[in-house]
């Protein structure tokens, strides 16, 4: 029973490192690809600051949510 508890939270480590992998690498290249996007449109990071602040907003409105489902009984 303990090795099949370590086992599984060996599986769980390596799916939670690949998931931070991808979410940096997404992150890289948003960053680049919002970089590029304001040297050839200047005007347009305005419009992609305020996507980015609803698109904040929007995830800790969900993470308070869940949240408060945790505690609810």
């Amino acid at each position: 029973m303990v090795l099949l508890q370590i086992a599984g939270g060996i599986v769980f480590a390596l799916l939670l490192w690949s998931l931070l992998k991808l979410t940096f690498k997404a992150l890289l290249w948003g960053l680049g690809f919002t970089l590029l996007v304001s040297a050839v449109f200047p005007g347009l990071l305005i419009l992609l600051g305020g996507f980015v602040f609803v698109l904040v907003s929007l995830l800790a409105t969900f993470g308070l949510l869940v949240l408060i489902s945790l505690f609810r009984s």
